[in-house]
């Protein structure tokens, strides 16, 4: 019996840009009062998610956001990690003359109107990425000196200077990993962190095993915590490593895929019955 729905954000349960939907939501709403936990499994943080749902907090209360440095459950904070200040200033640092490429700093503890810092870039330069990925940004010169619990990479230009951002990092702070959920963008890291890392978090608290958590996702971040459950579901729009990954699949996220199957998880978990997409 599934127990816990965890879903990454951008490309499985919303398109890159767009906001959750209220079917979405309603969907969501079904499997929360089927008594099953939902909540994302996301490089988003707290205020991010805030957004992107629409100020329903309800359907994030449950979590790992910022790819394992928080994880969340019923609304309280069960553990967090954050990234050692001195180790965003060498990637700033490294990367600095590199065309394209540039450090987006997320603090600790923010709010709706400035949840995020681009470190020597232009406003113009970060507006492209705020529009594309929905945040709100702040110019500044050099990596603020407080707390942090994400940072990005923006990298334009393509696969070639994707591998070349990677190599940078990897030689300047190799306590740090990059990891690409879309194009252009990368998710910063300390080694050993992810979403499947931090999943025993969240299995300890609630008293339940892998087989009792099933998981929606699309890119090569999601890829660690298949491996971690038996009940992975890919997007029709994911990644072709990850579509080779998942037990079962479902509908793009454009068409609300992730939604369609999050219904037939609440009826199931109310009949004793198995969602239909389970059934291929």
């Amino acid at each position: 019996m599934i127990k816990l729905v965890l879903s990454d954000m951008d490309n499985t349960l919303i398109p890159l840009g767009q906001r959750v939907s209220p079917r979405t939501v309603e969907a969501i709403h079904a499997v929360l009062d089927a008594g099953v936990r939902f909540g994302p499994a996301t490089g988003r943080d707290y205020v991010e998610l805030s957004r992107l749902f629409r100020m329903h907090e309800e359907c994030f209360m449950t979590g790992i956001f910022s790819n394992g440095k928080r994880v969340r459950l019923d609304g309280r904070y069960v553990s967090t990690t954050l990234i050692p200040h001195d180790q965003l200033v060498h990637i700033d640092q490294a990367i600095r003359g590199e065309k394209g490429m540039f450090l987006v700093c997320f603090p600790e503890e923010t709010n709706l109107m400035n949840p995020a810092y681009g470190v020597g870039v232009s406003s113009a330069e970060l507006a492209v990425f705020e529009a594309r990925t929905v945040f709100n940004g702040g110019v500044v010169d050099e990596v603020p000196d407080i707390p942090f619990v994400a940072a990005t990479i923006a990298c334009t230009g393509g696969p070639e200077r994707m591998a070349r951002c990677q190599q940078i990092v990897a030689e300047a702070v190799p306590e740090l990993r990059i990891v690409s959920p879309i194009p252009d963008w990368f998710d910063v890291m300390p080694k050993g962190m992810s979403k499947a890392a931090s999943l025993p978090i969240l299995l300890d608290e609630l008293d339940i095993t892998p087989d009792e958590v099933l998981v929606f996702g699309d890119a090569a971040n999601d890829l660690e915590l298949f491996g971690a459950v038996p009940n992975s579901v890919a997007v029709a729009n994911a990644i072709p490593e990850v579509a080779e990954a998942a037990r079962w699949h479902v509908g793009a996220s454009a068409e609300e895929g992730v939604a369609d199957a999050l219904f037939e998880i609440a009826v199931a978990a109310v009949t004793g019955g198995t969602p239909d997409f389970m059934k291929e």
